[in-house]
């Protein structure tokens, strides 16, 4: 077997150094006492963490602190908070550092084999020939997790952090696509490699391995890289969000327009984006907004405006909006000024709903400054005997006001139908609409409020193709949700291919939006629960007789309104 791919010696400067951090890290945690409180067919029990756990979560963590596009990869999905995972195991940036031990040493007697191990598990879905600190992340994906559940279970059990399940499929695709884009996914087989037939160095499919650098001094990373990689964020929104390309990226792009304005000292009058954006009810406005603040990696709150009122009145004060942003930027103003405020149900505030006129009055003129740019005193204590009030410019932030506009849309609507009296054609019904500031002011918002609003976007309804393509295409379908937790519990999924038909259909009668998708997987899901978690199965077969069953059986009711 060819070896000499694992040997220190032969490791580039950033593979030593993402491996001596995470032997540092190693080092640091080894004796210690790690177990999570995990969830395990309903029941609760106390997992301890083995040394190959310990091994695999020092190299995840060590991924946080390398330079480079590894780095900004974790960084713009969020797998997991840096701080969460240096809490949890007792640690600090500073304790952190190189230690007495020789790296080569140190790595020979307790990393080596475990790290080969690790990455052979891996070889039926990746092949490479550079042993690459993304190479080992990658590898994470696919270690055998009934020994070791650290990556997945530990995210989602302890952490609490349901969203690594969200973002992990897409971030190992993206991973994978960089690996391949740099050669790191060549033509040789992982198989090859074992059995030493390595291709030539220097072919045009694949990188030279380089004889490795002289050791340095380790030095912990500084973790301020900033790299923002427009075309693939805009393609990746384009992907998830189906139906809702336009909206996506028009929105993608205000936003990042008023980033960079942000850095300006005085910013030039209408350039900032302050936006109304109208859409059915779950078409996904509020969705893409915080997708987009996670990619961006600023801080975001999004609310009802209906829960705030104006001094005076019963009701929340818009300044807790800056409180919650302040906290969610981890206590930095400067990063917090810069953020993104969604304020939902805005047409709710408007004088054609019923009820409270005074008081929408007075929180629509409250807006005006917050909108406009004020500069707010906001209590960032918790208590308030010792309140620490700071100074909260709201003149680089970005707004974005949301409204499905349900009353105005349906009165402006126009439908095109099936043309011919006798045509046998069976159209969706297309709606198409204009919303105008005229508009927005004749359902009750005033006209100084209005004018705040500089950039007007969109979503749409969904077509049973846009349908479709969510349930096949996107990562947020929930069907990949659905096989995913059966794959999860030892078993596999066989989707006959009548099945997607049944489930749009299902879907567009409800007439949700996207979340009819879901409601519908939900709705199948709850009567295999039982055969996943405890049957003997390993198979699970979804046909459409048994869709159009469990659907008719709790959801005949549906119809398209």
């Amino acid at each position: 077997m060819q070896m000499s791919l694992f040997d220190y010696k032969n490791f580039d400067s950033k593979t030593k150094e993402y491996i001596n951090i995470a032997m540092s890290i190693y080092n640091a945690i080894s004796e210690k006492s790690l177990s999570i409180r995990i969830k395990k067919f309903g029941e609760e029990t106390d997992y301890e963490f083995t040394d190959f756990d310990k091994k695999i979560l020092s190299l995840f963590i060590a991924g946080f602190f390398l330079k480079g596009n590894l780095k900004n990869l974790i960084t713009e999905y969020k797998l997991a908070d840096l701080k969460e995972l240096l809490r949890f195991v007792d640690l600090k940036k500073e304790d952190i550092k190189s230690f007495t031990n020789d790296y080569a040493d140190f790595y020979n007697k307790y990393f080596k084999s475990d790290l080969i191990n690790m990455i052979k598990k891996g070889y039926d879905l990746i092949d490479f020939y550079a042993i690459k600190p993304e190479v080992i992340f990658y590898c994470f994906h696919i270690v055998d997790f009934s020994k070791s559940f650290i990556i997945l279970d530990y995210f989602y059990d302890y952490a609490g952090i349901g969203s690594f399940y969200y973002y992990s499929e897409e971030f190992y695709k993206s991973l994978k696509s960089y690996l391949k884009a740099n050669n790191y996914i060549p033509k040789v087989t992982i198989d090859d490699v074992w059995n030493g037939k390595l291709m030539e160095e220097g072919t045009s499919e694949n990188k030279k391995i380089v004889p490795a650098e002289e050791d340095e001094d380790f030095e912990l990373p500084k973790l301020n890289s900033k790299f923002i990689d427009t075309n693939r964020i805009v393609a990746e929104l384009k992907k998830k969000f189906v139906g809702q390309e336009v909206a996506s990226e028009s929105l993608f792009y205000n936003i990042l327009n008023n980033l960079s304005l942000a850095d300006l000292d005085d910013i030039p009058d209408g350039q900032r984006s302050i936006i109304f954006m109208d859409g059915p009810s779950g078409t996904g406005k509020t969705a893409i907004t915080r997708e987009i603040t996670q990619k961006l990696d600023i801080p975001y709150v999004a609310s009802s405006i209906t829960k705030y009122s104006s001094s005076g009145y019963v009701g929340s004060d818009l300044t807790e909006l800056l409180v919650s942003l302040y906290k969610n930027s981890g206590e930095s103003l400067e990063k917090a000024e810069k953020g993104v405020i969604v304020l939902d149900e805005f047409d709710k505030i408007s004088y054609s709903i019923r009820g409270g006129l005074e008081m929408k009055r007075a929180v629509q003129q409250d807006l005006l400054d917050f909108l406009g740019g004020g500069t707010y005193l906001i209590n960032v204590s918790n208590s308030k005997p010792f309140s620490d009030k700071i100074e909260f410019n709201t003149s680089k932030l970005t707004f974005i006001c949301l409204g499905a506009l349900t009353d105005l849309i349906a009165n402006k609507t126009t439908k095109k139908n099936s043309l011919g009296f006798n045509s046998n054609l069976t159209q969706e019904d297309v709606t198409t609409y204009t919303i105008t500031p005229k508009d927005l002011i004749s359902i009750g918002l005033e006209k100084e409020l209005v004018g705040r609003f500089n950039t007007f976007l969109h979503t749409n309804d969904y077509s049973k193709d846009d349908l479709m393509r969510i349930l096949k295409e996107s990562s947020l379908s929930p069907l990949l949700g659905f096989e995913m937790w059966i794959e999860r519990n030892g078993k596999s999924l066989v989707i006959d291919d009548d099945v997607y038909e049944v489930i749009v259909d299902k879907a567009y009668e409800l007439n949700t939006g996207a979340r009819s998708l879901q409601t519908i997987m939900n709705t199948i899901r709850t009567p295999f629960i039982k055969e996943v978690l405890g049957g003997e199965a390993k198979t699970i077969v979804l046909d459409s007789d048994t869709v159009k069953r469990i659907c008719n059986q709790s959801i005949s009711r549906g119809s398209r309104g």
